[in-house]
């Protein structure tokens, strides 16, 4: 009996590791990827801290947008599957192409856009929900922190990733994920859509006429010749001089008196110098200080776009007294205030001001050197737009760039404010024409 009951606890650790085995291997679901394409895209969408924002490529010029419907049998589970392992191939040797993966999302359908999931790819864990009860993760394994994994649970998922790529890679194109590629159809960029209008009669140049002999006929005709030239070159000369000598009048009064209405009205532009470039930042403090009351009052004009109103109660915060951390964000966010009024010296002032204040906090400096990065590359300079983007970097090298909305609200103003220059430029050597 003994014996017997030894012979059963045995078969029974058998069957029972044999069961654990056969589980532990069970096959995952069949998955498939159909109508996979590849097309090039200027930018994508992605969510950030609750909002939509474009991002562009940072390295080169090139998204390569992969789109195709994931499919799984079963109850929809699939992965994990290590982010790592999803590349483009190219070529009839498929060959790994220069690309990095960007970021990873869903689109809702052939004719809508993908929606990118949080970036970068690589920061952090990252869940939203989808629909009939499904689910789809970024998620982190135990024992592989430094590996990021795709699950879901869903039978159908229109599924995105963007890659940047050095060049657009060679046809035939693989789309290889969880160990297996799948061919791509190449589409066209959207330029490259564009239906070329047929030319018109205008733009046909018209025929040259035949050339005309330049020598003239007769002795008189070549005597006018000869002296109209000098005779006009020598008036232009005397004209130049008098409209040097008139200029250079107007310029010196205007620098005596300094009542010219055209230099006043353009403003200096701010530059960065080593003040503005910190290194180390604070943690913001509790307690806002004796204008705490007025900073929040001026928070909450801003959310309502009363930029103005917003301007003003930042500027009576920071008259009231506020502690050092509060300090610097009140300038950071009275700079957004001014861009929302038009004033894109004062916003530059302001975030300047907010980079220098020894209480300068990863929040306030983020933005402040984001936007003045945007500022100077469209104003032109080039060098003070180079040491905001350091700034930038060294906070965060994967920060979010401006939304486009507000980049073109920047070149607007930028635009705005170089013509003003060359109208003061107009007003001090040519004072007969009126500015524009």
């Amino acid at each position: 009996m003994h014996l017997f009951r030894k012979l059963a606890t045995i078969l029974a650790l058998v069957l029972g590791i044999a069961d654990q085995s056969a589980a532990q291997e069970a096959p995952a679901n069949e998955w498939r990827i159909e109508d996979a394409t590849a097309t090039p895209v200027p930018s994508v969408q992605q969510y950030a801290d609750g909002r939509l924002i474009m991002r562009s490529p940072r390295r080169t010029n090139n998204y390569l947008e992969l789109r195709g419907t994931l499919i799984v049998e079963g109850d929809g589970s699939f992965g994990p599957s290590s982010l790592t392992d999803a590349a483009l191939l190219s070529g009839a040797t498929a060959v790994p192409a220069a690309a990095e993966l960007v970021a990873i999302g869903v689109h809702g359908g052939a004719e809508s856009k993908c929606v990118y999931l949080r970036p970068p790819i690589g920061a952090n864990e990252t869940r939203i929900k989808l629909r009939a009860g499904g689910e789809m993760a970024i998620v982190r394994e135990a024992g592989r922190a430094d590996t990021l994994f795709l699950k879901m649970r869903a039978p159908t998922l229109n599924l995105c990733m963007v890659f940047e790529v050095l060049e657009i890679p060679s046809s035939p194109l693989l789309w290889s994920f969880a160990n297996r590629a799948t061919p791509l159809t190449i589409g066209l960029p959207a330029a490259v859509e564009q239906t070329t209008m047929p030319a018109t009669d205008n733009d046909t140049a018209a025929p040259r006429p035949a050339s005309v002999p330049l020598s003239p006929a007769t002795p008189q005709a070549r005597q006018r010749a000869i002296s109209s030239p000098l005779l006009w070159g020598g008036l232009a000369l005397t004209a130049v001089a008098l409209l040097g000598a008139f200029s250079l009048q107007r310029m010196r009064r205007q620098l005596a008196d300094g009542s010219s209405s055209v230099a006043a009205s353009t403003p200096h532009i701010p530059r960065v110098d080593s003040t503005h470039q910190p290194t180390s930042f604070a943690r913001v403090e509790a307690e806002a200080g004796p204008g705490q009351q007025q900073f929040h009052d001026a928070l909450a004009e801003l959310r309502l776009a009363r930029f103005a109103e917003a301007g003003d109660l930042f500027g009576a915060a920071l008259a009231e007294g506020l502690t050092p951390t509060f300090e610097a964000g009140a300038w950071s966010l009275r700079g957004e205030a001014m861009l929302g009024s038009h004033d894109l010296v004062g916003a530059m002032t302001c975030f300047l001001r907010s980079l220098s204040c020894p209480g300068a906090t990863t929040e306030s400096a983020l933005p402040a050197a984001t936007q003045l990065a945007a500022i100077y590359r469209e104003l032109g300079l080039k060098q003070d737009a180079a040491q905001m983007e350091n700034v930038k970097t060294a906070i965060n090298p994967f920060a979010d760039e401006i939304n486009p909305q507000r980049q073109a609200h920047i070149a607007s103003l930028a635009s705005e404010l170089k013509r003003q220059k060359r109208a003061r430029m107009v007003g001090i050597f040519m004072p007969w024409r009126k500015p524009r």
